[in-house]
């Protein structure tokens, strides 16, 4: 347990930084360690989701209900989308309750959701010190983002383009091997990524090859002010989140989706149920496994079939989100652990790396 009033938080992404703003809010004091110059410099303002599937709360009231003011952020309601199945045959997503948020990541836009975050940190009186290191032994919280064997490997794109708002999805392993490959329009602005879970040598030509199909099916024909970027994801399931007294979050700790990536909901829950802990002098461990640990093994084991089956299985998932008037309730049957999910979990184990 962590007992001290003075907080130290390792890193400044949207976990640690939500971290720090619950804390602050509560009276503690915290100092945030980043070892780069600023918060979201590992991103090009580029799109992301923020899931809204895996719970039935909606996520901008999870994160309200944080004390986090998600209004002070960009972001665009998705509520669906054109999924493209590995033969591009597009076909038309729709769900009357958002499937996710797109936000804007990094420090060009005010409203990115790692300024967005920053400036509600520094409201609450958050220390920063900038350029700085802080190893684990000497945080009270690590969010320090991911470490590790890489388990999924993106490589993307953001552009200026005159297509309206958009999200697409492509699930061709030429584009994107064992993964999917996204395309996100807002503002005239656009972010293009694969995002591969097998090959990962390939990653640059699979970003070629998204591009050209991604002209092709849009008809683009010029790329405008084009910035490249790159990154990788991963995962894990603890035995425990609480390392020589310092609490583990987001990816640091491993907390990510395997089944498509979309990681930003569970740093920001890992986030609040670390402070929470602090705050309340409560057991860490015993809060993440009741709150995520259903979540990871589920997508683990989806993950474990999706991938096995190979363009089996992204011709059913093409057929059944865009075929079910209800693909919010199929997504969430993916990311939730149901009966089907706790029988094959013994064998999606066997897809964790060995530490």
């Amino acid at each position: 347990m962590v007992d001290t009033e003075d907080i130290t938080i390792a890193g400044a992404g949207p976990a640690g930084l939500t971290a720090a703003i619950i804390l602050a809010q509560a009276g503690r004091r915290v100092r945030v360690f980043e070892q780069r110059s600023g918060v979201g410099r590992r991103f090009n303002d580029d799109f992301q989701g923020l899931e809204n599937w895996s719970r039935d709360e909606d996520v901008l009231e999870e994160v309200t209900a944080m004390g986090i003011s998600p209004e002070s952020w960009w972001y665009r309601t998705f509520h669906g989308g054109v999924l493209y199945d590995p033969s591009l045959r597009p076909i038309r997503v729709e769900s009357e309750r958002p499937l996710f948020y797109m936000v804007r990541r990094g420090y060009a836009h005010p409203g990115s959701l790692d300024l967005a975050l920053f400036e509600q940190a520094k409201a609450a009186g958050v220390e920063f010190v900038w350029n700085q290191r802080l190893s684990a032994p000497e945080a009270n919280i690590v969010a320090s983002g991911p470490r590790g064997v890489p388990m999924a490997v993106a490589r993307g794109m953001t552009f200026r383009t005159e297509l309206e708002d958009l999200a697409c999805g492509v699930l061709n392993d030429t584009m994107a091997p064992a993964g999917y490959v996204y395309f996100l329009v807002a503002d005239h602005q656009a972010t293009l990524a694969t995002v591969l879970f097998d090959k990962f040598e390939k990653a640059r030509d699979c970003l070629v090859h998204s591009l050209e199909g991604i002209k092709k099916l849009f008809a683009i024909k010029e790329v405008k002010e084009a910035r490249q970027w790159g990154g990788y994801g991963l995962f894990s399931m603890p035995k425990s989140a609480s390392r020589d007294g310092s609490l583990w979050i987001g990816e640091a700790a491993g907390f990510q989706d395997i089944l498509f990536g979309f990681g930003i909901r569970n740093a920001l829950v890992s986030a609040k149920l670390a402070a929470q802990s602090i705050i309340e002098d409560r057991n860490y461990d015993e809060l993440w496994r009741a709150r995520l640990l259903p979540h990871l093994k589920a997508t683990l084991v989806s993950r474990t079939v999706y991938q096995g089956l190979g363009d089996l299985s992204k011709r059913g998932f093409w057929h059944l989100t865009g075929k079910n008037a209800r693909p919010d309730r199929f997504m969430h049957w993916l990311y939730n652990f149901s009966p089907l999910h706790r029988a094959l979990y013994p064998l999606a184990l066997t897809r964790l790396p060995r530490s």
